[in-house]
């Protein structure tokens, strides 16, 4: 099942479990146990989840521990015992990426330990291969849980020939298995994901020319106040950017262009950092399925005064599970934001300082070491 909508940052770090299931996502890598595994290329068979009755091929590189897997439109680099994960996606009928996620977590398996999973199930021979099942635990399990557990057979070289997932340990919840294997040597560059994904120009360069500036939306730099955290925030039409510092120490930046779908995020704390970045076709729409659905702004028939500035109040989001107001200013500075939501944290923040200055768009891109390839742990091919 392909993850083409994307979850907040906090929820995105959580489900990074996954990483070590294998269960024949795009978004996945192969589960291994030790270090030494073989370089080796290999042609899987996929039954997904939620369509048991279809199948698709899965490709799969490994060299030195780290594994390239394409499926379908997604390609994901990444490695298993750094837990490190780079997944792309092509939306539509482009010829280039124009979704990526990389999630990087410490300390090392979030919750999955190598050393606490048991072996099970009976050995089988995908392909030739023989195998045995390890279940793969990714935290203590409950008493009356229903799943889905997972699953993966491993060769006797260590590498993952078949994978499954059962609810109650017993109804099937999608499955992989093995249709071909070459253990042959991988080139680095084989496995390592373009350099071009941690170039902020690939995502922010316009995807068209843009009407001139509209007067009542000037550039401008703000600095809010949060019950937990502090906002820097600049606009250069169409560009918005948001630094927020949390008092636990965690740190987002994020750009977007408020025209079309396209943005960049950094995130890092002390135990994940998480990088997201998007470059949708022009003529691409939300799907009215999505669960949540961003509407607005609505007129919430109130005003307001902040550092000497009338502002009027506007619900700006409003999703299933989260909303936002924003008391604006005629030209569009948000002078006090409330965010509310159903399943989180809600917080305020309230400006203390506003210049309305030349913004330049260089200033709106994170700082350059939190991009670089090398402190994901990544290398890079040209």
């Amino acid at each position: 099942m392909k993850r083409r909508v994307k979850a907040c940052v906090s929820s995105l770090a959580a489900g990074i479990g996954l990483l070590a299931a294998g269960m024949g996502n795009a978004d996945d890598i192969p589960f291994f146990v030790s270090r030494d595994v073989p370089d080796y290329r290999a042609l899987m068979t996929v039954r997904e989840a939620d369509r048991p009755t279809n199948t698709h091929l899965r490709s799969v590189l490994h060299h030195h521990g780290w594994t390239r897997v394409e499926e379908g439109t997604g390609i994901s680099y990444g490695s298993f015992f750094d837990n490190v994960l780079l997944s792309t996606w092509k939306a539509h009928d482009d010829e280039d990426v124009t979704d990526m996620t990389i999630t990087k977590v410490v300390p090392l398996r979030r919750g999955i330990s190598v050393k606490n999973t048991k072996e099970v199930g009976t050995v089988i021979h995908p392909a030739g291969e023989a195998c045995k099942w390890w279940e793969v635990i990714d935290k203590p399990e409950l008493k009356g849980t229903f799943g889905p557990f997972y699953y993966s057979c491993l060769s006797h070289d260590g590498i993952e020939v078949a994978t499954k997932g059962l609810i109650k340990r017993k109804e099937p919840y999608g499955e992989t298995q093995l249709v071909k294997l070459e253990r042959t040597p991988v080139e680095e560059s084989e496995v390592r994901p373009p350099k071009r994904l941690f170039d902020p120009a690939f995502w922010l360069k316009p995807l068209r020319h843009y009407p001139k500036r509209p007067a009542n939306l000037p550039d401008f730099e703000a600095r809010m106040i949060g019950d937990r955290s502090e906002k820097r925030v600049l606009r250069h039409y169409p560009w918005r950017f948001e630094e927020e510092r949390g008092s636990d120490g965690r740190v987002v930046f994020s750009v977007w262009n408020m025209l079309d779908d396209q943005r960049l995020t950094v995130s890092y704390s002390k135990n994940e950092r998480h990088f997201e970045a998007r470059r949708s076709s022009i003529d691409f729409r939300p799907s009215s399925n999505l669960i949540g659905v961003e509407i607005g702004p609505t007129d919430l028939k109130k005003s307001d005064r902040y550092l000497g500035e009338s502002c009027a109040w506007f619900e700006t989001t409003h999703h299933a599970d989260a909303g936002t107001s924003e008391c604006l200013t005629p030209d569009g500075v948000a002078l006090k934001v409330e965010s509310s939501s159903w399943v989180g944290v809600s917080e305020n923040h309230t400006a203390v300082e506003v210049k309305r200055r030349p913004v330049d768009l260089k200033e709106m891109i994170p700082p350059p070491e939190l991009i670089d390839p090398s402190s994901w742990g990544f290398t890079v091919s040209d």
